[in-house]
């Protein structure tokens, strides 16, 4: 990891170009910054895409894997400027990824379609910015359509109930499989337990929620950072639907 953000974890801060000391908070823990890397080193993605800047810590560290693997990184944040000062991208031009990244300051949904539309393709995609269902199920939608086959999606944050509610959902689309999770998804919950001997009841399906007869951890993402693979194409049904 590059010393310039191994002293940010040490010290929570940095000093941007302007001489203004930045001291981080709520940021992508070094942790998971190590986690994203091997994800991106492992399978030799190149074509990488993230949703929310912020301070850039994430993004310092997802540019400096795929630059190391000869590729490039798009950003998107309407907010970078007005927000958060721009100090991601100072971050991240001090670290000398300036011709590396791609930054749109405009709502995802305006950018994405637009990449579609251009026939971009990416085959890693990091999403860390609202914590909202029905933007962040639109970001999915065009992303899906964005990425290459055996790429994948990281979803942090969530153990927000919207994203949570939305991995419920995608985790099981025919074509995506949870590829792993930061931290590793190894708590078996009481609700779990308990859900075992409920199903013995009659009538079960009509008494219980799916979030009892089908726990967060069988779907793999009881987590808080969350990868999911495309496997495949989607090949569903017009009327395909599963419980959530």
């Amino acid at each position: 990891m590059n010393k310039i953000l191994e002293n940010i974890f040490e010290t929570k801060k940095f000093t941007n170009s302007k001489n203004q000391t930045i001291y981080i908070h709520s940021e992508t823990r070094k942790e998971q910054c190590e986690y994203l890397q091997n994800i991106i080193k492992t399978n030799n993605f190149k074509k990488s895409i993230e949703i929310g800047f912020a301070f850039g810590i994430s993004t310092f560290a997802i540019t400096e894997e795929i630059v190391n693997n000869g590729g490039s990184h798009l950003v998107i944040d309407k907010f970078q400027h007005s927000d958060w000062n721009s100090d991601g991208i100072d971050l991240v031009n001090q670290a000398g990824y300036t011709e590396k990244i791609e930054y749109f300051e405009e709502f995802c949904y305006v950018v994405l379609p637009s990449l579609l539309e251009k026939g971009r393709k990416f085959d890693f995609a990091y999403i860390d910015s609202t914590k909202q269902f029905d933007w962040l199920l639109v970001n999915f939608f065009y992303i899906d359509k964005l990425l290459e086959i055996n790429g994948m999606i990281v979803f942090d944050d969530v153990s927000f109930p919207g994203i949570r509610k939305l991995l419920r959902y995608i985790s099981q689309f025919p074509n995506y499989k949870v590829h792993s999770q930061n931290p590793s998804n190894n708590r078996i919950s009481q609700l779990r337990k308990l859900a075992k001997f409920l199903k013995l009841l009659p009538y079960h399906h009509k008494l219980l929620s799916i979030e009892i007869l089908k726990p967060d951890f069988d779907l793999g993402i009881n987590s808080h950072c969350v990868v999911i693979q495309k496997i495949n194409n989607d090949t569903r049904n017009w009327d395909w639907h599963v419980s959530f």
